[in-house]
């Protein structure tokens, strides 16, 4: 049986994407109701058969649904996720989540304490790119991890974000539009205890703007280090994944990427090397091991193709709310996520890295 949705916002994320996704035959999930305090909005979703309401506590009361999924603009998450939560339904919201780790904390207390599932909608932990990086590494062929590198670069120019989302004030920047998926991929991939983080944020173009270049460079405590950026001025676009081990390297070029170039040992031996040293005034010979690669192996990855599919997440979800399988994007994940994000701000204006406890 078929779960059913109420959406909160009905703008192009919604009805361009997660209405249609829904509509899958494969999908476990019915579309059934809006709220949207835009009329032509209403009437695009009255034309699709679904029941319309201007007035939140009108579409709250009316139980038509059990899963609400909120599309409004970023300022409105916690406000609005909260109500529903209150009102007793389950709860997926689009990204970035809330404004602050403050209002995400929020929406995590109530979830808890309503006993409603809360989600939020990170789908492009299913994209090609991210699946190919976690197959390999899960592989084992880049040995132990010592640095993940992933960005997301646009060559549009300073501030070329669409409606909404170019304002500060709505939760808007490259960054949330976008980078908030790369993080979310890297630490989905890195599951690691993290040290610190520091944190390089600019607003290049518009000063009415949200952020437009990010860089985030996260230590963690086994010594792994990782490195997010996201600008949408990019002219030479860098690869999408860098990934270095102590045995190879992978290479994935493009969002979504349906290939990725992996580079690795084959064959090596150890050779004691001599060397000089120089210590108060003398001179003496040392031998160190130094390890000599006889032979590389390189190769395209993956064997076979993986095939994209956002509507794995929500899969997912019906999985979970069956109790057949945990929860993909849980809270702690999106809260650890955002921790950094707020950690890197924090860092950009100090010019400090920030100390995870």
């Amino acid at each position: 049986m078929n779960r059913k949705i109420g959406y909160i916002g009905f703008g192009s994320i919604v009805s361009g994407y997660h209405y249609t996704t829904a509509m899958r035959e494969d999908v476990p999930f019915t579309p059934t109701a809006v709220y949207d305090v835009d009329p032509a909005r209403r009437a695009l979703a009255e034309e699709r058969g679904l029941q319309t309401f201007d007035n939140l506590a009108d579409f709250l009361a009316s139980h038509l649904f059990e899963l609400v999924v909120i599309g409004i603009p970023n300022q409105y998450h916690c406000e609005y996720a909260c109500a529903a939560l209150e009102a007793g339904y389950h709860v997926m919201c689009e990204k970035p989540v809330a404004m602050s780790v403050e209002e995400l904390e929020k929406m995590i207390a109530t979830a808890e304490k309503t006993g409603k599932m809360f989600t939020v909608h990170q789908n492009r932990r299913y994209d090609r790119d991210a699946l190919i990086v976690k197959e390999v590494i899960a592989g084992g062929k880049l040995g132990n991890l010592i640095s993940v590198e992933s960005r997301v670069h646009s060559a549009n120019g300073n501030g070329q974000m669409f409606g909404w989302r170019m304002f500060a004030d709505h939760g808007g920047g490259y960054f949330g539009d976008w980078g908030i998926h790369v993080l979310d991929q890297v630490l989905d991939v890195v599951r690691s205890p993290i040290r610190s983080v520091y944190g390089i944020v600019k607003t290049l173009g518009s000063t009415d703007a949200g952020e437009d270049y990010t860089k985030i460079i996260i230590t963690f405590k086994d010594g792994l280090t990782a490195q997010i950026e996201a600008t949408d001025f990019a002219p030479l676009p860098l690869p999408k994944w860098m990934v270095y081990g102590d045995k190879g390297a992978l290479r994935v070029d493009g969002i979504c990427g349906e290939t990725g170039k992996l580079r690795c040992i084959k064959k090596s031996h150890v050779e004691e090397t001599p060397a000089l040293v120089y210590l108060n005034e003398s001179v003496s010979e040392r031998s160190y091991g130094k390890v000599v690669i006889d032979e590389w192996e390189e190769r395209t990855v993956p064997e076979v193709p993986i095939t994209q599919d956002w509507a794995k997440l929500y899969l997912n979800l019906a999985g979970y709310l069956d109790g057949k399988e945990p929860l993909a994007v849980d809270p702690a994940g999106v809260l650890r996520c955002f921790r950094v994000l707020e950690a890197a701000k924090r860092s950009s204006e100090t010019g400090e890295a920030v100390l995870f406890d």
